[in-house]
This record gives C-alpha cells, structure tokens and sequence, in this order.
C-alpha cells in the first residue's frame, strides 16, 4: 500500500495540535505531553523507531508516524529509576544464547577462485556455493529472549512468553532470577553513583522476535512508563 507524501505532514500537524491542546489541558500529564514531543522529534526523521508504552502494554514499530506493526505486552515489570518519554538511542542488543550472524561473503576471495580454474577443459566447473548461495536470515533466526540497553542505563529484559511445562518453568525461573538479581544491581549502581533501571517483558514468541529483527543498535527510540 502506496502511502502519500503528504500524510506525514498530517501527521506532525495533529501531533503539534495536540501537544498545545494537551499542555493546556489541567487533567492532562507533562508525561503526556513529553510523549507527544518525542515522537513528534523522531516522526520527523527518516527512521523507523519503536514506542515501548508500558502504561497501555503495547509495543510499536513507527515510520513517520505511520504505524507499521503494534505488538501486545502480556507482562511488565518494573524495577529502578523511572525514566521520561524522551528519545533515547539503542546501545547494544544482546541474545541471552546464540546471536544470529550473516554469512560474510569476501567477493575479492570468490573472483580469484573463479580466475583459478582451468579453463582448458570444457568441462563446467562446480559453482562456489559461497559465492551464490547466500543465507538469508529470517524472522524464524531470531532469538526470542534477549537484553537491550538504552542510553543512561535503562535495561530491557525481553522474554518469549513459555508455553508447554517446560517452557512455563523456564519462565518462571527466569523471572525469578531477574527479581532477585535487581536489589543487588541497585546496590552496586547506588555504590557506583550511576541511574539503572531495569524493565522485564513477556512477549509471545513472533513479537519477540519481530522487535530483535527491527531494532537497530544507536537507532531512537521511546520508553513511555509514567
């Protein structure tokens, strides 16, 4: 589906109006209006960006304001400072087992091989499979329980949702462990002088991987929990 040029003109124009609207509004937050402003920021760009709304549980995947795909949380939990809507960029993303990686293909490398053959014989010569059968990888590759940080600190804890005995037990323990480990991070970060927040997600296990196949490390994006 063809979207016009002009809608993302409409679309920073109705968020400029509601952010007057809602500043001027007295039952409306300044997290509120923060939302508004930061997304006003990034819908401006080029970029896809991801509002994290853990107010609401929804997850989504934004390009000019354009809602590409909205994902349900089915559970949030929160621990540490808490932190404003404001854009913050993706510093690293982490899987907790196996990082899916790309087959790196060196063309100088496959040239001089193909160069090397004797080109006496007619005889065809094997076709290189480094050369032209290039891996893609799929949503299927990506992993579904994984770690992300933000800039300033701010740790998202990303769990496929366990189904099955043994997949609900796996999620229980890893809950558990993150509970238990989160005062003792307070403590050192406390120590250290540093903010920390850590926040922990259940996704069912597509969205899981949808949202590691489209976050890009240094890309902006907003965590809105007021």
């Amino acid at each position: 589906m063809k979207i016009s040029r002009t809608f993302p003109f409409i679309f920073l124009l109705v968020i400029f109006s509601c952010v007057n609207a809602m500043a001027q509004g007295a039952s409306v937050t300044e997290d509120d209006t923060r939302l508004l402003e930061s997304e006003l920021s990034l819908a401006k760009k080029t970029n896809i960006y991801f509002i994290f709304n853990l107010k609401s549980k929804e997850i989504s995947l934004k390009a000019r304001g354009v809602v590409l795909k909205e994902m349900k949380i089915d559970d949030v939990k929160f621990w540490g400072t808490f932190v404003d809507a404001g854009p913050r960029p993706l510093v690293r993303k982490s899987a907790l087992f196996k990082e899916p990686k790309r087959v790196n293909i060196d063309p100088n490398k496959n040239k001089e091989e193909e160069t090397s053959v004797d080109t006496t014989t007619t005889t065809p010569a094997p076709a290189n499979p480094a050369a032209f059968d290039i891996e893609a990888l799929e949503l299927k590759d990506m992993p579904g329980n994984y770690d992300l940080e933000f800039r300033e600190r701010i740790f998202i804890s990303v769990r496929q949702k366990g189904t099955g005995f043994l997949g609900k037990l796996y999620s229980a323990g890893s809950y558990a462990g993150w509970y238990v480990s989160r005062p003792l991070l307070t403590i050192w970060n406390t120590i250290k002088d540093r903010p920390y927040t850590s926040i922990y997600l259940i996704l069912n296990e597509e969205d899981a991987r949808s949202v590691y196949w489209s976050l890009v490390e240094n890309s902006d994006n907003i965590i809105y929990y007021p």
